[in-house]
């Protein structure tokens, strides 16, 4: 392999070319190379000429053509200078560097073929490129389309009017329709709306939003809490109360809210409405929105509220910082986030019970909502129970069908898409989510329109699966597009969240999704290993414009083998100026010994202000035991804050027996968040037997105020038997902050058969948030024959989102007989995300002779990575006479290391005619047949 400086399309194994807007390439750079050429073609015609150049920089005539036809950028900055060199001898030979360019600028000759202006510009044309991060296709994209569609920006936002909040009723705003009954506020005769029912988060919303307007203070007020769970409502009825003659302006769509920032049309003394606020903040849009938000904030001069609702689970997506290599997609949403005034709105109305029962008197809603005879009361009101059956228990074809169109648009919103849903997509989607006679029995011409009926069938008249979209230009329903109805997205994504969406779902989506949820959906698809579809999503979007993404699909081939193919997307990709693709394509060179082009490549890509080459080039300086070179590139890196430089320095330091060195660079890797990193080096040290080594370290952690390392600490001195010291840094740890601690102390209590400390201690934890304590609780309560005390925390670790609760709820129904009871926890369990519940109903259904809702259930949890269940499933095909899949389910189990399975295998095996063939391990004993 050799380093090669072609540069191909940004397509990718199509030969299609691109067909949208590409991002913006004429660069300094590229004018003056135009420049250049122009004047050469015109003062040095024939030398040196095409093939002279070519010749000496070793490329071919047509790319010395390109080059000085402004197309392309030599991708080296010496051959740049050696073309630059090689011209100047003429010009000078022909005494032309004194005179005038003649283009009109009155530029001598001698300035046009200056080096160090040509590297200059080289370095900032790099500088440009490898700024060009993974979000910049998005980003491309949206000023595309606004830029397409400056003519409608006014009406964009003219279309989101600003009015007094009084005059905005409930309906405009958002807030779900209720089930019949009550009195409408809003002019609709079909929207109801039941008595408000105040809480104490209502309160606490009301107050926040009074002392602001009295200290004349903008804040940005985010409600958070669970679909349906009256969030919209909450800040309808505060903002109601406290702002009413203020302005509120409304944003059908991310694009016209950026538009409204951008045109700095936001007004003193309004409310800007953001509901159902994950529909603003992802993608690059959502980032540029964000930035523009905090900017409103910050000027303080102008009074706004920013009124956001968020889910629990978006607010945690966009406020957790990126793990250590990972691209940070939310950096600007972080930034705002963090400024936010959280009000939290409970799942229920379990403390307000009574206040509901005397309302309901002169309130037919609520009065239908307590028959439910729950405390959901919100979701009971919205139809969200009511939808969920309608969803889960599908009747006749029709239905089925109905169904799956449901299916794939959640599949869709979970794993990326945020635009509208269209009609075709669904449409192509939904065979995969049919069993084959589900599929046979279709009508092929009327099946679809059925289909859609079903899912758009309004429930209780307020709420359906899908339901149309306003038409972005005008009157009526967007043509061809439909939404999701947000409390079944909510559900379903922790319910499907370990289920991988089947063939035709990738494959409507690479043909009928917009390129950014292509390629989020894309990104999707490799995370589950689905490799195939995920290349091929990549290679849709590196046809629409964003030859990013070619590097990504040169990792997919890369993992998959296929390394002759990797390196031809890294090429193409490094050509196109992206550092990661460089890195990429130098690894690639590492393995096949070819050390120079890849510390070229390195070079290259660090010269662009990739600190990752930075860094692969210092750590080839260490292996080359070039410590001075390798210490200066650290440096460098750790200069922009790279903790991991800062921790290969302090190793250096170490292997220099400089101890005071080493230190401060740890300290400083420490306050540069690179926590994580020391503490796992210093895990690896204690695996290793260096527990002297991990001690200094753990101890270095906890003194700059990683509360964690005191844990690890004191783990390591209870395995040294020290329990004195582990007792005192648990302590110490939990005086911190940890609740891990705490619990790490129960254990310890527990141990000495100390019941009330350790119940103590646990009951601290848990009252910190810590819902493994609530296990901790209930098992001890159960250990000392308390029954109805394990069971009442366990039912609080479920409530707290711990679906392990609920499992051992159900198992102790099962041990009482209570078949359905257990069922029911069951479900519940493996709806919240708990995998091994999938498995014990499937034991449960095979114990009553159910064996075909067995075999399914097995597989589901085979799916999620349950091996027990490919046993079982495997013991089931066995039964049924199907061997051949047995054996398969088997040898899959013993892949997976189940010990079971690997007993089943041999058996199989040995009763079948097929010859077993051992061979050998290293150590001399025969190795397993499969």
């Amino acid at each position: 392999m050799s380093v090669q400086f072609a540069r191909s399309g940004p397509g990718c194994d199509t030969g299609r070319g691109n067909v949208n807007e590409q991002p913006p390439t004429d660069a300094a750079i590229k004018v003056e190379l135009r420049r250049l050429g122009a004047w050469k073609r015109e003062k040095l015609p024939d030398t040196p000429s095409g093939r002279s150049l070519a010749r000496n920089l070793k490329v071919s005539p047509t790319t010395v053509s390109e080059w000085l036809r402004g197309n392309r950028v030599p991708q080296s900055c010496h051959v740049l200078l050696a073309l630059i060199s090689f011209i100047r001898v003429e010009a000078q030979r022909r005494s032309l560097l004194e005179t005038a360019v003649g283009d009109g600028d009155g530029q001598p000759v001698a300035q046009l073929l200056d080096n160090q202006r040509w590297r200059d510009l080289y370095e900032k044309d790099s500088l440009r490129r490898s700024q060009l991060g993974s979000a910049a296709a998005e980003g491309w994209q949206a000023r595309a389309f606004l830029e397409a569609q400056t003519h409608r920006t006014p009406r964009s936002v003219e279309r989101d009017p600003r009015h007094p909040v009084r005059s905005w009723t409930a309906r405009q705003l958002g807030v779900h329709a209720a089930i019949s009954g009550g009195p409408a506020l809003a002019p609709d005769e079909d929207f109801v709306l039941p008595t408000f029912v105040p809480r104490p988060h209502d309160r606490a919303l009301r107050d926040l939003l009074s002392a602001a307007v009295e200290h004349g203070e903008s804040k940005l007020v985010l409600v958070r809490g669970d679909s349906c769970t009256g969030k919209t409502r909450s800040a309808f009825e505060a903002v109601r109360e406290v702002v009413p003659d203020w302005d509120l302006v409304r944003f059908g769509e991310a694009e016209s809210l950026q538009a409204a920032l951008e045109l700095n049309n936001i007004r003193p003394r309004t409310v800007l409405w953001l509901d159902t606020g994950h529909h603003y903040l992802y993608g690059a849009i959502g980032e540029s929105i964000a930035a523009a938000l905090r900017n409103l904030l910050d000027q303080g001069d102008d009074l706004v509220f920013i009124l956001l609702t968020l889910w629990r689970e978006d607010d945690h997506i966009l406020t957790s910082a990126p793990r250590p290599g990972q691209e940070d997609t939310h950096l600007q949403a972080r930034s705002l986030l963090a400024q936010a005034n959280r009000i939290i709105v409970p799942p229920d109305f379990s403390n307000e019970m009574n206040a509901v029962r005397q309302i309901s008197t002169s309130d037919t809603s609520l009065s239908q909502a307590l028959a439910a005879d729950t405390s959901a009361i919100t979701q009971t009101l919205a139809a969200g129970p009511a939808l969920l059956d309608h969803y889960n228990n599908p009747a006749g074809e029709q239905g089925f069908h109905g169904r799956a169109l449901i299916t794939a648009a959640i599949d869709a919103r979970r794993l990326g898409v945020n635009g509208p849903l269209p009609l075709e997509f669904l449409r192509v989607a939904a065979p995969g989510y049919l069993t084959d006679s589900q599929r046979a029995e279709a009508d092929p011409e009327s099946w679809f329109t059925a289909a859609l009926a079903y899912a758009e069938l309004p429930i209780k008249r307020v709420v359906s699966a899908l339901h149309p979209l306003p038409s972005a230009a005008g009157m009526g329903p967007a043509p061809g597009v439909v939404g999701l109805a947000d409390y079944l997205e909510q559900h379903e994504r922790s319910v499907r969240r370990l289920i991988c969406p089947p063939a035709t779902f990738w494959t409507a989506a690479r043909d009928h999704l917009a390129t950014p949820d292509v390629r989020r959906l894309a990104r999707a698809a490799a995370a589950r290993g689905r490799f195939r579809y995920a290349a091929s999503l990549y290679c849709s979007v590196a046809d629409h414009g964003d030859p990013t993404v070619l590097g990504l699909v040169g990792q997919i081939r890369e993992a998959v083998g296929e390394i002759a193919d990797a390196e031809r997307l890294y090429q193409r990709a490094a050509n196109d100026g992206y550092p990661v693709a460089m890195i990429r394509l130098a690894l690639l060179y590492e393995k096949a010994g070819n050390g120079s082009s890849a510390e070229l490549l390195y070079a290259h890509a660090s010269r662009a202000g990739n600190i990752g080459a930075t860094m692969r080039l210092a750590q080839l300086r260490e292996r080359q035991r070039d410590l001075a070179d390798a210490e200066r590139l650290y440096a460098q890196a750790a200069a922009s804050g790279n903790s991991r430089a800062m921790i290969r320095l302090g190793r250096i330091r170490e292997q220099q027996d400089d101890a005071n060195g080493a230190e401060k660079w740890y300290r400083k890797a420490m306050h540069a968040g690179g926590a994580d990193i020391i503490l796992r080096m210093a895990q690896k040290w204690e695996r290793g037997g260096d527990w002297t080594s991990a001690e200094r370290l753990y101890s270095l952690a906890a003194d700059c105020g990683a509360a964690y390392a005191s844990v690890l600490w004191a783990r390591l001195r209870h395995r040294k038997g020290d329990l004195a010291g582990a007792e005192h840094l648990y302590r110490q740890a939990a005086d911190a902050g940890s609740t891990g601690a705490l619990v790490h102390l129960g254990q310890m209590n527990e141990k000495t058969e100390d019941w009330s400390t350790a119940e103590q201690l646990y009951q601290q934890a848990a009252d910190g948030g810590n819902v493994g304590a609530l296990l901790h609780l209930a098992r001890l309560r159960r250990k000392n024959g308390d029954r109805a005390g394990s069971e009442t925390f366990c039912r609080k670790a479920a409530d707290a989102g711990e679906p392990q609760g609920l499992i051992l709820l159900a198992r102790a129904c099962e041990k009482r007989g209570d078949r359905a009871g257990a069922e029911s926890m069951y479900k519940e369990a493996a709806e919240r995300g708990g995998a091994t519940a999938l498995f014990r109903i499937a034991r449960l259904r095979n114990r009553d002779g159910d064996d075909a809702s067995a075999a399914l259930l097995y597989q589901q949890a085979a799916d999620t990575g349950n091996t027990a269940a490919l046993v079982r499933l495997g013991r089931l095909m066995e039964r049924a006479g199907d061997r051949t899949r047995a054996e398969h389910m088997f040898r899959q189990a013993c892949d997976g290391g189940d010990s079971n399975g690997v007993t089943e295998f041999m058996r199989v095996r040995m009763n079948s005619d097929q010859p077993l063939t051992y061979g050998l391990e290293p150590d001399g004993t025969p190795s397993a047949p499969w």
